[in-house]
Formats: structure tokens, C-alpha cells, sequence
């Protein structure tokens, strides 16, 4: 890789890896949070859920609700307008005796009954009895600043022992219900335990209080935390952020069983409001022929204790929704921990990638996108516009798999897939690389202004602009025409003047001569005194570049005529030397660090340099190769000139003048010259002397003068080994 390539990719990789610390910041809260970006990842997630649906858990449901309604508020008799606790009492004696492992009241009891302290004790002493019920507690805090999280642990400042709950002292079996939302205000999370700073304990969450006595844990055990998990009861819960875990919800509203407090109370020694007005026992729980004690349906069961009343106000929202109606992501308190019960037990966790695969994700897929579309990007084209819309397209389309794989894993493996921080990072690193992309190319494009506006056209400098990849700076060989031309006679034609005369004239001419250049697509290599270099084909590439050569040599012929006729003024006119040769040659920035020049070098270079002063022994101005002659040949009007070997060069080469273009209405007739040339070459000098002297009484030649002269000398000293080339000892 050359110097150049190296330093243009190393700016790459500096820019690629700016945008990809950019998207770090803005993913992953390097600096600050961006609570809008979280809130949209979060809502994606309730859009799984309703992509989803509901699990059907009907056969495996391990937790049965137990419900207070209105209807069983109407159904308590006189002189009780609410529940004395003795009936908590009741329902716990009851629910054992039909086998239930666990019990749940998810009801805060922070003061004494209102009726009777025996509806306390009555109470208590169930709890005490079992042993298999909690209650529910809360840590006495402003709702807003109910969780704080602090390192692996959630801590809640606490000013109560009791965690307001008279019976959390019976065995100590308390759960917190506090529970967690996200920004939004919905519930997506759920939090194994929390930290009392007064007890200087962590206390188990309702739902995990519940499943310590269904296992038969202490009352305190809790889940201990480690790396992105939790460790309970010998199974590893997924940790998705601050100390919580999401839960896995099984459908909307309604979905457990539920069964309505009065019909677990309804027993043979309890009496129904409407049991007394119809004095008729309807006995729902103990009845022996449809009694819910012996159906079954609480054996090794879970039941949560809860209201199911509205007016109650325990009631959040969730990340399911069946998505028929506003409002319907809505569910009971004592549901949420149902859900969080059961996704333990069947162990249907939601897992979620760690912080470090997430940031492996955004780093490589901004990596890639940067340098995918820079890749292309630096594919010029015609066709830019339609590149660049099936770029962004394909974007798009991939931002849309990107979303469906994070459904279509979310239901057939529970994982959570990161969707915006991976689209942040596609798109991200499309605009960086579109941004950085498009200042490399203003760079290259004042670069190339610079280097190259007073070398060649301005159409060609747009073309170099629009199509990069057609110039190759550095040394390559390339098959180019070069053209050298000179003033003869001008040592004659500043005599008399003065110098800034002198410097008017020269800077004249090669203003036009320059503008010749350019006008035919050449590049202008150098001045040379009162001479100009120049070549066809680079940097960018022609297959015409030996007709423009030429072209632009006769042009250069009629802009000096014009410039003699405003400067001469009866004087002596100037007269061009050009010469001009095709062949492959060495091209590019050649020179030191510093200082360069866009240039060519080469033995063909050396030829064109030689032809141009060929010129002065035929008294021509333009003078081409046998390589250029055999490019241009059908274009333009030509006469070869002679079989030449020039100074420093073994190899002969015919060389040819170019006389005019082939469309010009000139009418040139030189049968005579070239048959004479043919018979000089094979050393008939005495008919070449015939036909060129027929040419001149046709026109006055200076070549076949020239040629004339020459036979005459030939024959009075015949060479032995004549081979009809001439040896040009001259530069």
C-alpha cells in the first residue's frame, strides 16, 4: 500500500472510530441518560408482547387469585360494613384444609382491626398456626423516591420496623409490594428484593416472599446477586437492569384463575347476606356436592389474596396489552405479582444481553456501516442517485430484520434483543461515513483544483472531481502521447525589442498555447523558456489522446500565425517547432516530499523531445513518430519525412509531418516528393532528383529542397552502405 492510501485510511479509521464513540455516548449513557431513547426501546418491548399474545398456562397455573369484589363487600352480613380481619382467618384455615402450599394477603394491615382486637388475634394466630402465609408490607416513602439504586442493591430508607404491617411480628413472613416503573409509568420489571437501611437487612419482594414459603425457605431468604443475575433457591434468574428482573407476563387482565373471596369464606358456619334473606345455605366452599374444598383446585397451589375493585387503586400498567383499546395494558396489583410467581416457577425468564455483548453489537455495526458505505461511496458512478437510494434502502430494510429478529427471538427464546441502540448504531454509521465521505471528497476536490486547474481544463479538473478513481497519483507506466513545442527564429524576432516587449510576447504565447492545451482535454506538464511540454491522457485517460495531440499542434500553428499578425507588423514572423511521439511512459507526482510536480518521464518523452528539434533540419513544424502516425493516420492529412536515428538511440524510426486535418480544404499534392523519398531511400539518387524536382516547379518545398540538395552531394560521393536512414547527431 502506498504512503498515501496509508494516510487516507488511517483517517478513515480515526473517523470511524469517532462515530463509533459518538454512538457509545448516546447507547450506552456514557455521559448522560437519553430518556427518550430508553423510553422507545422500553415501548418496543410492549409491542412484542402484543406481537406475541397471551400463553396459554391454563393446565400449569401454579398461583389461583382469590379476589375481594363488590359482590363479596355485599355478601358480608350486619354489623360488619367491611372485612373483620377473623375473616382473613377463616379463609386461611379454610384454603389449608384444601391443600394450599402458599398464601399471599396483598393487603397492607398497618392498623388494629376496627371492630374487635380478637379479630386481630384470631388473625394472628392462623398465621401462626399454618405458617405458610404472608403478608404484605411497604417501606413508608414518597412513591417517586420508592427505589433508588445503588450498586447491586436497591436501598429504601425506612423509618418503620413493622414495615407497616401489625402481623409481620407473628413469624416474620413480610413481602414487599412496592413495586417498580420505568420511566413511562409502566411496570415492566420486577424486584427480587430490597435493602432496609433500619433493619440493615434485604427484604424478599411479595412474590418472592410467597415462593420462600412455597418452598419452604426461611422468611428472609433472599435471592443473592452476582454477575448480570440472580441466584434463588438454586436457579439463576435473569438480571435485566438495577437490580430487577422482567417479567414475562402471560396475557392481559383476568388471565389466572380467579376464584371470589365470599365463596372460600361461604362455609356451613358462615352466613351470606343473601344466604339470611332466602334462609337458604348455599355453602359454596364446603358444600359436599359442588364445594370448592373438595374440587381440587387449591391442592399444592398458590393463593393471593387481593382486590379487584377499582376504587381500591391497585391497579398499574403493564407491557402486555392485547391492543384492542387505549387502557387495556391495565392490571390488578395482585396480579403483577402473580406473574412474577409463576414466571419462577415455570422458569420463563426474559433474558437480555449483557452490557458488554450490547456495546461488542453497537461497535461492530457501526464499524461495518461506516466502512461498507464508505466502500461504496468511493465507487464513483453515473449512477449515484440510484446507488445512494439502494443504499439507504437497503438501511431500512435491514433496520426492518432487525426489528422482526427482536420479535421473532422475543417468542420462540424470551430474549430481548436491543433494537434501538443497533439501529442508533447502522444509522449512525451511514451518516458518519456519508459526513466523513463527503469532506474527503471537498478536500480532494480543492486538492485537485490546486494540483491540476493550471495543468489541464476546467472540464477535465470536473471530471477528476466527479470521478476520482480516474487519477492515479504516483508513478505508473501508461500508454500517453507527449508533444514538445518550441518558437523558432525567435532570437531574430526579440532583436530590437525591449525586455518587457520580450516578456509581453512570450507571456502571450504561452497563454495560447496553454489555452490550446486545455481546449483539447491535455494536460500543460511544463514551460520550458519560450517552449511548452505537454501530454495527452492522463490523469485522466483517452483513447483519443494521440488525435487531440495533434489537434491541439495545428491549433497551436493558427493561434502563433494570429499572434504574429498583432505583433509582427512587416517584421520577421515567428515559427513553431513540434514534436510529438505516443508510447508508454512513467506518470504521476514525481519530486521530493515537499515539492512535486505532476509529471512524465521516459525514453518515448526523450523522443518527442528529439522530434521537436528534428523540425529545424526539414524546416517543418510538426514532426510525429511512427507510433503516433500509425494512431492518427485516417484523421489527418501526413507525408513521411525520413528514416531517422537520433542522438542516443540505436533503433531508426520514421518519422512524418502533419500537415492538416483530413476535413481542411487545403488541396496538398505530394506524389512527386514521395516518390522521390522512395527512391532516396533506395539510393536511386539520380530519379530522386527527377520527382523532386517535379514537386518544387508544383510548389516550393523546403523538404524536397532539402532532399534535392542532398542527392546532388550523394552522388558525387556514393556511400557504400547506404541503408536510406539519417543520422540526427543533434539535439
Amino acid at each position: 500500500m502506498k504512503p498515501i492510501q496509508i494516510k487516507a485510511a488511517r483517517k478513515r479509521l480515526w473517523a470511524a472510530l469517532i462515530t463509533t464513540f459518538f454512538v457509545l455516548v448516546i447507547t450506552q449513557d456514557l455521559v448522560i441518560p437519553i430518556a427518550p431513547l430508553k423510553v422507545l426501546e422500553q415501548k418496543l418491548i410492549d409491542f412484542r408482547f402484543e406481537e406475541r399474545g397471551e400463553i396459554d398456562f391454563k393446565d400449569s397455573a401454579k398461583v389461583i387469585i382469590l379476589e375481594i369484589t363488590q359482590e363479596a363487600y355485599d355478601q358480608i352480613p350486619s354489623p360488619y360494613n367491611s372485612w373483620p380481619r377473623k375473616y382473613f382467618a377463616k379463609i386461611i384455615e379454610n384454603l389449608n384444609d384444601a391443600g394450599v402450599k402458599a398464601i399471599g394477603i396483598d393487603l397492607i394491615m398497618s392498623n388494629p382491626d376496627k371492630f374487635s382486637e380478637e379479630n386481630d388475634r384470631e388473625l394472628m394466630e392462623a398465621i401462626g398456626n399454618y405458617r405458610n402465609v404472608v403478608v404484605a408490607g411497604k417501606i413508608d416513602i414518597d412513591a417517586e423516591a420508592a427505589y433508588e439504586g445503588r450498586g447491586d442493591r436497591a436501598i429504601i430508607r425506612s423509618t418503620e420496623d413493622n414495615f407497616s404491617n401489625i402481623f409481620f411480628g407473628v413469624d416474620s413472613s413480610i413481602g414487599i409490594v412496592q413495586a417498580v416503573s420505568d420511566n413511562d409509568g409502566v411496570y415492566r420489571r420486577y424486584v427480587p428484593y430490597i435493602f432496609s437501611a433500619v433493619q440493615n437487612k434485604k427484604i424478599p419482594s411479595f412474590a418472592y416472599a410467597v415462593l420462600n414459603k412455597y418452598f419452604g425457605n426461611e422468611s428472609f431468604y433472599t435471592a443473592e446477586k452476582s454477575d448480570g443475575h440472580f441466584l434463588y433457591n438454586n436457579t439463576f434468574i435473569p438480571e435485566y437492569e438495577e437490580s430487577t428482573v422482567l417479567v414475562n407476563y402471560y396475557g392481559a387482565n383476568g388471565k389466572f384463575p380467579r376464584v371470589k373471596f365470599i365463596d372460600v369464606l361461604d362455609d356451613s358456619d358462615f352466613l351470606t347476606v343473601d344466604e339470611i334473606d332466602f334462609e337458604t345455605e348455599i355453602n359454596t366452599w364446603d358444600n359436599p356436592d359442588y364445594g370448592l374444598k373438595y374440587s381440587g383446585l387449591f391442592k399444592d397451589k398458590i393463593v393471593l389474596i387481593g382486590s379487584t375493585m377499582p376504587e381500591d387503586k391497585d391497579i398499574i400498567p403493564v407491557s402486555f396489552s392485547p391492543g384492542l383499546r387505549k387502557g387495556d395494558n391495565l392490571l390488578y396489583g395482585v396480579e403483577y405479582h402473580a406473574n412474577a410467581i409463576q414466571n419462577f416457577i415455570e422458569q420463563k425468564f426474559l433474558y437480555s444481553l449483557s452490557e458488554s455483548y450490547e456495546i461488542i453489537i453497537v461497535i461492530v455495526l457501526t464499524l461495518v456501516l461506516f466502512f461498507v458505505t464508505s466502500l461504496i461511496k468511493r465507487i464513483k458512478s453515473k449512477k449515484a442517485v440510484l446507488i445512494e437510494l439502494i443504499i439507504v434502502s437497503s438501511i431500512l430494510l435491514t433496520l426492518f430484520i432487525i426489528f422482526r429478529l427482536s420479535v421473532h427471538f422475543f417468542e420462540s427464546d424470551n430474549l430481548i434483543l436491543p433494537v434501538i441502540d443497533p439501529m442508533l448504531a447502522i444509522i449512525f454509521g451511514y451518516v458518519g461515513s456519508t459526513v466523513y465521505e463527503f469532506f474527503v471528497e471537498r478536500q480532494q476536490s480543492t486538492m485537485m483544483k490546486n494540483m491540476f486547474s493550471q495543468y489541464v481544463s476546467g472540464n477535465l479538473v470536473n471530471e477528476l472531481i466527479a470521478n476520482p478513481d480516474k487519477l492515479r497519483l504516483g508513478g505508473e507506466k501508461k500508454n500517453l502521447t507527449v508533444l514538445f513545442s518550441d518558437i523558432a527564429g525567435f532570437t531574430s524576432f526579440s532583436e530590437g525589442k525591449t525586455a518587457e516587449e520580450v516578456v509581453s510576447f512570450i507571456n502571450e504565447f504561452l497563454d495560447e498555447m496553454t489555452e490550446s492545451v486545455l481546449t483539447f482535454n491535455g494536460t500543460l506538464d511544463k514551460y520550458l523558456g519560450d517552449s511548452v511540454m505537454a501530454f495527452w491522457g492522463a490523469p485522466v485517460e483517452f483513447d483519443d489522446h494521440a488525435i487531440l495531440a495533434c489537434r491541439s499542434a495545428l491549433d497551436m500553428k493558427e493561434r502563433l500565425e494570429l499572434l504574429n499578425k498583432r505583433w509582427n507588423q512587416g517584421e520577421v514572423s515567428t515559427k513553431m517547432r513540434i514534436g510529438i511521439n505516443t508510447g508508454e511512459v512513467v506518470v504521476g507526482n514525481i519530486g521530493g516530499q515537499k515539492r512535486f510536480d505532476y509529471t512524465v518521464m521516459g525514453d518515448n518523452v526523450n523522443l518527442a523531445s528529439r522530434l521537436e528539434g528534428v523540425n529545424k533540419f526539414y524546416g517543418t513544424s510538426i514532426i510525429l513518430s511512427e507510433a503516433t502516425y500509425n494512431i492518427i493516420k485516417d484523421h489527418f492529412v501526413t507525408r513521411k519525412l525520413d528514416t531517422i536515428r537520433v542522438k542516443g538511440k540505436s533503433k531508426a524510426t520514421n518519422v512524418y509531418e502533419l500537415l492538416s486535418d483530413v476535413q481542411s480544404n487545403i488541396d496538398w499534392d505530394f506524389e512527386n516528393f514521395n516518390q522521390g523519398l522512395l527512391e532516396y531511400q533506395k539510393g536511386n539518387f539520380e530519379k530522386a532528383i527527377l520527382y523532386f524536382e517535379s514537386q518544387l516547379k508544383l510548389n516550393y518545398d523546403a523538404v524536397s529542397e532539402l532532399y534535392l540538395n542532398r542527392c546532388n552531394e550523394l552522388i558525387k560521393n556514393v556511400p557504400v552502405d547506404w541503408d536510406g536512414i539519417s543520422n540526427i547527431t543533434e539535439k
